[in-house]
């Protein structure tokens, strides 16, 4: 190929990328699709769809029920994109009613010889697995190759209108075409809600008349017919530090408000928060088992009972509940409950500890009140109605003085007025019965911290020794604590110990542990590895790293950047280097900051005299959650720590 005729084809490479295009029409594939080799959109795609269909309506000849049609060709472009040719369909189910899928096909189409042949799916590799609250439908296509398209289409009855087809636009392999179809009944008026970034290419609204018909009476109705769709859909690709992908997805989502019978009689299914309080206040579950105060009579040790009412009461009731009880790992907070049970088996869910809780502080004379909350893989509840679905989490409110705490018992390893972290997703309803309920903020207020102390001697021959004191509190000590837990004393340096090419420790210390008004705190006694080349000893004075690596690596991330909290980390040393040696270089000082004092850190190391040099180190994380703009920023500060880290060296040599 000559040079000129290259040239070209790279100039115009990008209007080709641009161009390439999919068929809508049918199902079945054509050549061009299976010699498809590559997705322009994204040329580091595996898999892409090439188009997907779902078609929603309320069936008069099925009574009524929902009735969804669903339709895809996926591409597969290499071996790493084989996983996608394996297929879930869930299906929602009560105690007496359940979706059911009435016919599914599927097949595989591969391009042999310039021929296309189909390999169809057997019904008897169909599979169904019955879960607790759903059940999941499960298929692999069959004969997948490199280069194969996958096409499959399903019906799905559901009777359960009142959870109307949320539809994903975004999954985590690309799609050039996604399109979604609702025809609603005009009698049925549901909430719908954009979810993401990404805006729709078509967004359209017809009215089909006549659709509905009721029963017996010789009146019709009309629809509301709704089209969605969005081209070129990129892949939705998580990293560290996200909340519920489901915050972010963009999707279609339909909450039923009301329907309207055909004698004009209203029934409203999406309330105000006022009705939904009492309703609460009076549920059998949680109302009910929060009214129960006297349940708690003779259950503290009279050595708590007879403290005054103050803080250091609080942290008594909160010890006590929290080691007399175990959290059997499960929410359950919209089942009823017995407090009764907990006590008699000492273990429950997380309902059922912290309202005991509740109970306790609120017989003993309190100002408490139980807190709504949805977990960070839960996803964010709607803010604009009640949607109790959207809440799965419970813990409780204590007032002294004009101090609030946000407690939870279920964990024997976090601290008195600190939430799991499980639980730091933004905001929670606080349900005041008496005065009505409202949002507030749970993000942590304090920072948390990590401080190292560290004392090194460096030898002659390049080797070093000392000591590093390390102290953690907040969510560092949490995680810490939670990594020992049920460690015994041989195990804790096996667990500790991690060492580097230049840091080796040889004992570990560890105090605070189970004390949890105190700071947890590790001793490491080191004995590190020669850094001596020639005549001239290259010592990097970090032991331990702030991070071990940047987690940020995408090209552009349209989602927030939620660490759960603040943080804080501190760097301290004293080196002492050996007699007949001198200083040659030190690391320069650095100062960086994030824009808008969202992060900082600060180095330096000076001498302190001829053969000692002090090193200090701080980083700071401002924000416990970053907007997306702050994206690219975070990328190179966590690039400038990592800088820091390794490449800042003290260079000594023996005096000439």
């Amino acid at each position: 190929m000559s040079k000129f005729y290259l040239r070209y084809l790279l100039l115009f490479l990008p209007y080709v990328f641009l161009a390439q295009e999919f068929k809508t029409e049918n199902l079945t594939p054509s050549k061009a699709d299976l010699e498809t080799q590559v997705y322009y959109q994204d040329t580091t795609a595996n898999a892409f769809y090439i188009k997907e269909k779902g078609f929603s309506e309320f069936d008069r000849n099925r009574d009524y029920n929902i009735v969804f049609n669903y339709s895809a060709q996926i591409k597969i472009l290499n071996k790493n994109g084989f996983n996608e040719a394996t297929i879930e369909i869930p299906l929602s189910k009560s105690d007496n009613k359940k979706d059911k899928i009435l016919k599914l096909d599927a097949a595989t189409y591969n391009l042999e010889n310039g021929v296309i042949k189909k390999n169809s799916l057997s019904q008897k590799d169909i599979f169904t697995k019955e879960l607790e609250h759903h059940a999941l439908v499960r298929f692999t296509f069959p004969n997948i190759k490199e280069g194969s398209v996958l096409v499959y289409s399903y019906e799905l009855e559901s009777p359960f209108f009142f959870n109307f087809t949320t539809w994903k636009f975004q999954d985590d392999i690309p799609k050039a075409y996604s399109e979604f179809t609702a025809q609603i009944p005009g009698n049925y008026e549901y909430n719908i809600k954009k979810t993401g970034y990404l805006e729709l290419t078509v967004d359209e609204i017809d009215i089909v008349k006549n659709c509905i018909d009721f029963g017996a009476s010789t009146e019709s109705g009309d629809c509301l017919k709704s089209v969605y769709a969005i081209k070129d859909v990129p892949a939705f690709k998580t990293e560290d530090h996200i909340t519920s992908e489901k915050n972010y997805l963009s999707s279609i989502q339909y909450e039923l408000m009301q329907v309207t019978r055909l004698d004009g009689y209203v029934r409203k299914y999406t309330k105000n928060w006022e009705d939904v309080d009492q309703e609460l206040k009076t549920d059998k579950g949680i109302g009910r088992q929060l009214r129960r105060e006297n349940i708690a009579k003779g259950l503290l040790p009279e050595d708590i009972r007879s403290l005054p009412n103050n803080l250091s009461k609080a942290g008594f009731i909160y010890d006590f509940v929290q080691n007399e009880f175990t959290w059997n790992h499960k929410y359950n907070i919209h089942r009823d409950i017995n407090l009764k049970d907990i006590l008699e088996s000492r273990t429950g869910n997380v309902l059922e500890i912290n309202a005991l809780l509740h109970n306790i502080y609120k017989y003993e004379g309190f100002e408490v009140l139980p807190v709504l909350a949805a977990t960070r893989n839960k996803g964010f509840p709607t803010k604009v109605h009640p949607v109790l679905s959207d809440f799965n989490y419970f813990f409780i409110q204590l007032s002294i003085g004009k101090e609030k705490y946000l407690l939870d018992a279920t964990e024997k390893i976090i601290d008195f007025g600190r939430l799991p972290f499980r639980a730091l997703n933004g905001y929670a309803r606080l349900m005041d019965f008496e005065n009505g309920s409202s949002w507030i903020n749970i993000t942590p207020k304090d920072y948390s911290r990590v401080i190292y102390n560290d004392s090194i001697k460096i030898n002659k021959d390049g080797t070093s020794t000392g000591f590093s004191q390390q102290i953690l509190d907040g969510y560092h000590a949490y995680n810490m604590r939670n990594e020992l837990e049920n460690t015994n004393t041989n195990e804790i340096f096996s667990k500790l110990a991690l060492n580097t090419e230049s840091t080796n420790a040889v004992k570990t210390k560890v105090s605070g542990v189970n004390d949890l008004t105190e700071d947890l705190k590790i001793r490491y006694d080191l004995q590190n590895k020669s850094q001596k080349i020639g005549d001239k000893i290259y010592f990097n004075p970090f032991n331990f790293k702030f991070i071990d690596r940047n987690p940020f690596q995408l090209e552009e991330r349209n989602y927030p950047i939620d660490f759960g909290y603040q943080d804080v980390y501190s760097y301290s040393s004293i080196i002492e280097i050996p007699e007949g040696y001198k200083v040659t270089e030190l690391p320069e000082t650095k100062a960086i900051a994030m824009p808008g004092k969202a992060g900082r850190l600060i180095f330096s190391v000076n001498k302190k005299n001829e053969s000692v040099i002090h090193v200090n180190c701080m980083l700071r994380f401002s924000y416990a959650s970053y907007p997306p703009e702050y994206y690219e920023a975070i990328k190179l500060f966590f690039d400038s720590i990592l800088e820091v880290q390794t490449q800042s060296l003290i260079i000594i040599e023996e005096n000439s």
